[in-house]
């Protein structure tokens, strides 16, 4: 990929003309794109105007995309993590994240050279199958949604739905060839710790500014961000090797201050912190089942007869209290919907308009991510999630066990442990594939912390598979 631009020469036919022609024919061109930014600021299309303005940024950025693929795909976390404001109007107050666009010009890239050299570049993975299935009912659910849409469905009532539903659906399809690309292009020990380090060090400061009330506009302290600051900081400190007690007791005190944080001090957001704790609990089994078993007769006893019974309790009134129950209402509906609509489903964000229609003044999302995968993809796409996040959880456990203790082990029972738990929060949000009128496309910020790490299980698997070859 490094080298794909240096396949590409000059036609002989520019190398002939006359340098003062091709150079009147530079500046010529560069009046007339001059005087089309004019134009369209002095007509008020201003959205127009900036995409003119930013178009010589955006090809010197994708040739040097071209030039310095894994650089990108090594930064990739970070866009997620630290570079809110970076993203592009899109219209009615959204935007499109620069981590989103990021992922999309990589994969772009990465399809355009594979077309170009005529080879298969994808890492051999059984993940490769079933995401690329899910891709594929993704983009087959739209015009599948617009042919079975019931016909007193009004799509304008939530304007222009065909083109936030385009931008959705580029969000699924970005969210899903993240874990092609980092399975691809991370294959270094080095780069997962980058990774990793990444997440610790920014949890570590949204962990801070969420304590302290620090306003911020750069970091992404949403979704599932507190399980994946507290397993790569629980994995770095009590499962790999050679790390000095002192810091293994800076790591604890952290992750108790995180977990302070979330649990008791956001505890009405039961969505935000329990993954971190089942995530939690699942690595404890995979490392060792009497640290498991010890925990979970600790835990058990403390919500029985200790301080955790009352807790629990005054957490279960506050969300009864915040209307909880009302998503057994809303599910329901959601599934009545469905049954009109069961083998591909409503299309990507579709259910939202029937909603709309049917139940237009209590229309709500489900807050469910299997609901919502029912709803837009139908029976048919459920079976492809649940195909791959079976085989996804069976081999990261696979991997645990063929991956030699160091980073390696490390990473990948951070990995499994945290995509078991994201599975988990699946029923309590959409905190992995970003609903259209929930969480949104802006969601993708976020929503791509489970991906990467998903990706990262395909690199451990590849890097164990070079390391047995030697």
């Amino acid at each position: 990929m490094q080298s794909f631009l240096r396949h590409i020469e000059t036609p002989h036919w520019i190398e002939r003309l006359p340098r003062p022609l091709v150079l009147g024919g530079f500046l010529s061109g560069l009046l007339v794109y001059s005087t089309l930014i004019g134009i369209m600021f002095g007509t008020n299309r201003q959205l127009i105007g900036l995409a003119l303005l930013a178009l010589p940024v955006l090809i010197v950025g994708f040739t040097l995309l071209l030039y310095r693929f894994e650089w990108f795909v090594l930064i990739l976390p970070l866009t997620g993590l630290a570079m809110r404001p970076l993203a592009v109007p899109a219209g009615n107050g959204s935007e499109l994240p620069i981590s989103m666009l990021l992922t999309l010009a990589l994969s772009g890239g990465w399809i355009l050279s594979m077309i170009t050299r005529r080879t298969w570049q994808l890492a051999p993975s059984p993940l490769n199958k079933p995401l690329l299935a899910m891709m594929a009912i993704c983009i087959f659910s739209v015009p599948w949604g617009l042919l079975w849409a019931d016909p007193i469905v009004d799509w304008w009532i939530m304007g222009n739905f065909r083109l936030a539903q385009i931008a959705s659906l580029l969000s699924f399809l970005g969210l899903l060839s993240i874990p092609l690309l980092v399975g691809r292009f991370i294959q270094h020990e080095w780069q997962i710790k980058a990774y990793l380090g990444m997440f610790i060090v920014c949890g570590l400061l949204m962990t801070a500014a969420q304590t302290f009330g620090i306003d911020h506009v750069i970091l992404v302290d949403m979704g599932l961000w507190g399980l994946w600051f507290a397993l790569p900081l629980a994995g770095i400190t009590y499962l790999q090797p050679g790390i000095h007690w002192r810091w293994k007791l800076i790591g604890t005190i952290i992750l108790c201050w995180h977990l302070w944080l979330a649990a008791l001090r956001n505890s009405l957001w039961i969505s935000g912190w329990l993954p971190t704790i089942v995530g939690l609990f699942i690595m404890a089994f995979l490392t060792s089942r009497r640290i498991f078993f010890i925990l979970l007769l600790a835990f058990a006893l403390n919500l029985a007869v200790g301080p955790g019974r009352y807790y629990v309790e005054q957490v279960i009134n506050d969300n009864v209290e915040e209307g909880g129950l009302d998503r057994l209402e809303i599910w329901a509906r959601n599934l009545w919907v469905v049954r009109h609509h069961w083998l591909f489903g409503t299309g990507v964000g579709g259910y939202a308009i029937y909603n709309m229609t049917y139940f237009r003044y209590d229309a709500r999302s489900t807050h469910n991510n299997y609901f919502d995968i029912l709803a837009q993809f139908g029976v048919v796409g459920s079976g492809i999630w649940l195909w791959f996040a079976i085989v996804s959880l069976y081999y990261g456990w696979q991997t645990i066990w063929m991956a030699p203790v160091g980073i390696l082990r490390t990473t990948a029972i951070v990995a499994t442990s945290g995509w078991a738990a994201a599975q988990f929060s699946m029923m309590l949000g959409d905190w992995v594939l970003p609903f259209l009128y929930n969480q949104g496309v802006p969601g993708y910020r976020y929503t791509m912390y489970s991906w990467i790490f998903v990706g990262l299980l395909i690199s451990i698997r590849q890097m164990i598979k070079r390391q047995t070859e030697t």
